[in-house]
């Protein structure tokens, strides 16, 4: 058997299909099919039973520690339980765990999976309009104001600086000389720049007022199916503050043609339920190129050659220093 390090993503996906039939014995459903939905850091499967689909979530780098995990399933439990928005619901083990670790030959360690409910539709990214984007603001807000009053269970990821994932999960290396020949001169007095304008944006935020948020409330973590949106992916949940959650979920579409009417229809649906909580011109700029750079460490950590990537990131940092940086 080949070792687990030698093969591709795709073959470490397969070897991972024996594991979640292994991890799928600690809950009470008899799954009739097992088929692959996609995988990246995790990867999902979709479970067919006779009382209807599940969607098992296997981890395949373990970037989130147990703790990260039991606040995220415990935000997901109270929103259900104190809420009506619509989010993916997750279907504890026989034995009551919200999280269960399996093994599998050829596999290395144990991985851990969790069972969600599955999410009907399609990503709200497949068709974007102003109808969907005042959905979304709206359940933005409902989300914002749960997370206001919420306590986790532990402290979760902390957004207060650019380069805010744990060192050993994302190393911060754009500074290396290794990168040197991706991050040349230019490149380098960009990033300088604009991690000084970010940190500027950091320091303008209220600690006290930081609160529980998705962390990654995109489009394609949205589904719509007929007239509801379902949130789900909520692996990334952060202490941050509603404005950076925002910057988060119109970061991905802001170099779309019609970018100023959907953030138009996303705040008009936000402010219908909670107040705006932008406080100056620029700041969900600020906090989308603190994304933005959070991104360039991100892929040059992922990949041999992040060049592509940078060839769009960089110009962009670009723009926001030209646009909002004096």
């Amino acid at each position: 058997m080949k070792n687990w390090d030698d093969l591709t993503q795709a073959g470490q996906i397969r070897r991972l299909r024996p594991l979640a039939m292994a991890a799928l014995d600690s809950y009470s459903v008899t799954p009739r099919r097992l088929s692959l939905v996609g995988g990246f850091t995790n990867v999902i499967f979709r479970v067919d039973t006779n009382e209807g689909p599940l969607a098992l979530r296997v981890d395949l780098h373990q970037e989130h520690s147990d703790q990260d995990i039991d606040v995220e399933l415990a935000w997901l439990a109270a929103i259900s339980r104190d809420t009506d928005l619509d989010i993916c619901g997750f279907i504890p083990a026989r034995d009551g765990r919200h999280s269960v670790y399996a093994t599998a030959p050829g596999v290395p360690g144990q991985r851990r999976c969790v069972l969600f409910r599955w999410v009907p539709g399609k990503p709200l990214a497949d068709n974007l309009s102003e109808t969907g984007y005042m959905g979304l603001g709206q359940l933005s807000a409902g989300l914002h104001i749960h997370g206001q009053s919420f306590v986790p269970p532990h402290q979760p990821l902390v957004w207060d600086r650019v380069f805010y994932w744990p060192e050993e999960v994302d190393p911060v290396v754009i500074f290396n000389p290794r990168l040197a020949h991706h991050i040349d001169s230019k490149r380098r007095t960009t990033l300088d720049a604009a991690i000084t304008a970010t940190n500027a944006a950091f320091a303008r935020l209220d600690p006290q007022a930081a609160q529980m948020t998705h962390g990654d409330l995109h489009p394609w973590n949205v589904h719509s199916y007929r007239s509801r949106l379902i949130a789900f992916d909520f692996e990334d949940v952060t202490w941050a503050h509603p404005v950076q959650d925002v910057a988060t979920t119109l970061f991905y579409e802001r170099t779309d043609p019609q970018y100023a009417a959907l953030r138009k229809a996303f705040e008009t649906g936000y402010r219908s339920v909670a107040p705006w909580p932008v406080t100056y011109e620029g700041e969900l700029e600020h906090f989308m190129a603190a994304r933005t750079l959070m991104l360039i460490n991100f892929v040059a950590n992922l990949r041999d050659d992040p060049s592509d990537f940078y060839e769009t990131a960089f110009p962009r940092l670009d723009r926001f220093l030209a646009d909002w940086v004096e």
